[in-house]
């Protein structure tokens, strides 16, 4: 589990801390999990070399245990999750949505949505360890999805689409309750609805007011 958490952003290492005990291994993955894909995306310059290291993780995740590629932190880990009943259903989804940052821009409503629903139902729905998520906790993954996309994406007009997406999806759904068990997803979307309700990303997340809120949140829920 070293070598997964070691591979982890300063923000996601304070906000595993606030999950409970025996869900730091599945935070930590999820976290390391996406990282991965989000590399994936970032050093291929051809889609179909891509697509194809994104099916390499469809297929480990997919086949027996006793199949699976060894040496690979990331699986040996899941390893031990899969044991404890974790299915890689909703990791796959979460691939989809990666698959979809392949595509060039500009993106029509299809991708958007897809990227969108598949991400962001995908890996609220591994955290939270649910196969379906309520319309609420669906809408409130999709636009936390849509802000981390914003807060990475290079183009400037697919940024501002992708944040106006995000409020529009707030004004249409309802809030999102999360319990104990789901505090880590609570304090990613406290993150994101911060810039979602005035409108303009944050020039950087790493600052001290980012982590004054995720310590207060994470202590309180508020």
């Amino acid at each position: 589990m070293e070598s997964v958490n070691d591979s982890l952003n300063p923000l996601h290492r304070l906000i595993i801390s606030y999950a409970k005990g025996k869900d730091r291994q599945k935070f930590g993955f999820l976290f390391a999990f996406d990282a991965r894909l989000a590399e994936v995306i970032r050093t291929t310059s051809e889609p179909l070399i891509g697509q194809m290291r994104l099916t390499w993780w469809r297929d480990a995740l997919s086949m027996p245990e006793s199949e699976r590629p060894e040496g690979e932190p990331l699986i040996a880990l899941y390893n031990v999750l899969e044991r404890d009943g974790l299915s890689s259903s909703n990791l796959l989804t979460m691939i989809d949505g990666w698959e979809i940052l392949l595509e060039d821009f500009p993106w029509d409503d299809r991708q958007f949505d897809t990227y969108a629903s598949c991400r962001g139902i995908g890996y609220f729905g591994f955290g939270l360890n649910q196969n379906q998520l309520s319309e609420e906790m669906a809408g409130i993954s999709k636009i936390w999805a849509l802000w981390d996309f914003a807060l990475h994406c290079s183009d400037h007009s697919t940024r501002a689409e992708a944040l106006q997406r995000c409020r529009i999806i707030w004004e249409d759904s309802g809030t999102a309750i999360f319990d104990r068990n789901g505090r880590p997803l609570s304090i990613l979307c406290k993150l994101a609805m911060r810039d979602v309700k005035r409108n303009r990303l944050s020039e950087t997340i790493y600052q001290p007011s980012t982590a004054a809120q995720v310590l207060w949140h994470g202590i309180t829920g508020l």
